[in-house]
């Protein structure tokens, strides 16, 4: 971080059970990364960040994006506070000598269009109601809803074409309006 001039810094999340294999894929374009040896062998990835993971901040970075949102806990509040960083104009990045070991967490990433794309659906209502409603509440915050687009395309086709779900887009649709309302009321 000194030697960089970052405000943050985080170490690679790694899987705990392989540590070669990443935690959480890393998508760069329409290319998936899934293994630690396929980020390069630099020491870092600048604007790379999974944070709460083992990721330091300096002081002036906690001043400048504030804390977590506790009303996402869990489930969204590293995107908020990403999202903050990446505002503030602040260095960050992922420093490739490091690792934070990890349960994988790639089940949750289901791919669409052979792979080129992917929505998350995580494995039990509990999980979905969080995750799909803070989504709802980050994706109408400055700086996401340019995704907004490809968010409604990923999901319907996830739950239209791959699941043949109407009730699973209904519920998505239900979830996103909840956060999108700032209604963070406890399922």
């Amino acid at each position: 971080a000194q030697r960089n001039g970052l405000a943050e810094v985080s170490p690679v999340v790694c899987d705990i059970a392989q540590p070669d294999r990443l935690a959480f894929p890393l998508r760069r374009g329409v290319v998936w990364r899934r293994w630690r040896h396929e980020l390069g062998d630099e020491d870092l990835l600048p604007g790379i960040a999974s944070l709460f993971n083992g990721a330091l901040f300096t002081a002036a970075a906690i001043d400048a994006v504030g804390v977590p949102d506790l009303r996402l806990f869990v489930r969204g509040d590293e995107v908020e506070v990403h999202r903050r960083l990446v505002r503030s104009g602040l260095p960050f990045g992922t420093c490739l000598q490091t690792a934070y070991l990890h349960p994988d967490g790639a089940d949750e990433f289901k791919p669409i269009l052979g792979g080129r794309m992917h929505t998350q659906y995580p494995d039990n209502d509990t999980k979905r109601f969080f995750t799909y409603r803070n989504r709802g509440y980050l994706l109408s915050q400055p700086g996401l809803r340019r995704l907004l687009p490809q968010e409604w395309v990923r999901f319907g086709w996830y739950f239209l074409i791959t699941r043949r779900d109407l009730a699973g887009l209904r519920e998505w649709i239900r979830l996103r309006r909840l956060g999108r309302e700032e209604r963070f009321e406890r399922p």
